[in-house]
């Protein structure tokens, strides 16, 4: 049998083995498979536990992404811009080593391709073999209640990832290095970090720690109850060079948030809020952001689930007046709206009616509508992240437009992910100002995971 055969073979296995294996989580290094030195290990299993002497044993893993997008208006077409389809392609490589059970070494490697982009590729599009992720874990304790992780690594402090996030809709996925302290108890989760976003550089092993930015803070995440969850948190962000409308200028900005979410019965819901002090060259930051949401599960066949979510952040009222109330969404989902980066939380107004459907336990469906608006017609349009919109200040119009999207998705094993997101998007005055217009966006996601 050749070896692509064999490969064959192992994948098939894996894909059958494995339905009742748990699902990989957004951080792949956040797996751990230890049960499977007393386990049976079929298919890709071997590869998940491979010991290597005494208690010491290593994991393999990795993911192989293909995700293709058509705009017909990117950037709202502001300038004319043209039509563009195009595809993005990602592999990850990752080796878990724990030598014990106090320590503990992972490394992930990444590689990223545009593939027939007209436009210019963004800065997130395309890298060459980088260090995606490279840690060590320290257990001091016994009790294994606290954690000392050093060097490379991604950060999702809550579910959402509405603030802080893995960046998983972008080809390249968004990496931090420094240091973080976790303390995990049954009911509380404590953790400490002071880290630098990582650069993209096209080219190998060359992507070094952005020193013009420092990310530090404390988060807590508890549980108030059996259904009831509740994280507190502060968190400072550092930015040299930051620019926000015509200005350019130092940025020391801290933002004290909470977030409740929970379920009673059929109804789930889910509040956040942000607040920002600080400075931005000379002016005192005064901003706010958050969001607030919930959804009625009805007891009915495919599981229907009517929901509503209200998001907003703050904008600049008044460029002259020595405050800047735009909000930084610091380092946001890139696909909290819709896969298009049409939108960024700063001067935004949102409200989001939907309706999901499970017709099975791996599929699920929903159909959307979202209507934007300015804050505040003083501020700009912004783009994801945080991008103005050309033009988008000689009016003070508030209305950005409104979409309707439809997303689908479909777990086909434990290894393979198909997603599929379609939206039309109609501008309205702010956009309209600035030259924008009407356009329709398609993506499709094939990823394979082992």
């Amino acid at each position: 049998m050749n070896l692509a055969a064999t490969a064959l073979v192992a994948i098939l296995a894996s894909a059958s083995a494995a339905q009742a294996a748990e699902a990989f989580k957004p951080i792949r290094s956040d797996e751990t498979y230890a049960y499977l030195a007393a386990a049976d290990r079929t298919g890709l299993d071997v590869l998940r536990y491979i010991p290597v002497g005494g208690d010491a044993y290593l994991t393999l893993g990795g993911e192989a992404r293909l995700r293709i997008d058509a705009i017909d208006a990117p950037r709202f077409g502001f300038a004319g811009e043209p039509a563009d389809t195009y595809g993005l392609v990602r592999g990850l490589f990752s080796a878990d080593l724990h030598l014990n059970d106090r320590v503990r070494v992972y490394g992930e490697l990444g590689w990223h391709r545009d593939v027939g982009k007209s436009d210019a590729p963004a800065l997130t599009d395309r890298d060459g073999l980088d260090a995606q992720v490279g840690f060590i874990d320290v257990t001091p304790d016994a009790d294994r209640l606290w954690r000392l992780r050093l060097g490379r690594q991604e950060l999702m402090l809550s579910p959402t990832q509405r603030f802080v996030s893995v960046r998983e809709g972008p080809n390249i996925r968004q990496s931090f290095d420094g240091l973080r302290v976790t303390r995990q108890t049954k009911g509380l989760r404590l953790d400490a970090f002071y880290v630098t976003p990582v650069t993209i550089a096209r080219g190998a092993f060359n992507d070094p720690s952005n020193r013009a930015q420092h990310f530090y803070g404390v988060y807590a995440a508890g549980r108030l109850a059996s259904h009831l969850n509740l994280d507190v948190y502060a968190l400072e962000l550092e930015r040299d060079g930051a620019r926000f409308g015509a200005v350019t200028g130092d940025e020391r900005r801290r933002s004290l948030g909470a977030r409740l979410a929970g379920q009673v019965g059929a109804i789930d819901f889910e509040a956040e809020g942000m607040i920002q002090r600080g400075g931005f060259a000379g002016q005192r930051i005064r901003a706010w952001g958050g969001s607030v949401g919930g959804g009625y599960t009805l007891a009915a066949p495919w599981k229907p689930r009517i929901g509503l979510r209200l998001d907003a952040g703050s904008g600049d009222k008044d460029p002259n007046d020595g405050r800047l109330q735009t909000f930084n969404p610091l380092f946001p989902k890139g696909a909290y709206f819709n896969e298009s980066s049409l939108t960024s939380w700063s001067n935004l107004m949102a409200i989001r009616p939907s309706l999901g459907l499970s017709p099975t336990k791996a599929i699920s469906l929903e159909v959307s509508y979202l209507d934007r608006a300015r804050q505040t017609g003083g501020d700009a349009v912004y783009l994801q992240p945080s991008v103005v919109l050309p033009g988008s200040l000689g009016s003070r119009a508030k209305a950005v437009g409104h979409a309707l999207q439809a997303d689908a998705s479909w777990q086909a094993t434990r290894n393979v992910k198909l997603q599929v997101e379609a939206l039309h998007q109609e501008v309205d005055a702010a956009v309209k100002a600035a030259g924008g217009r009407d356009g329709d966006f398609v993506m499709a996601i094939v990823q394979y995971r082992f």
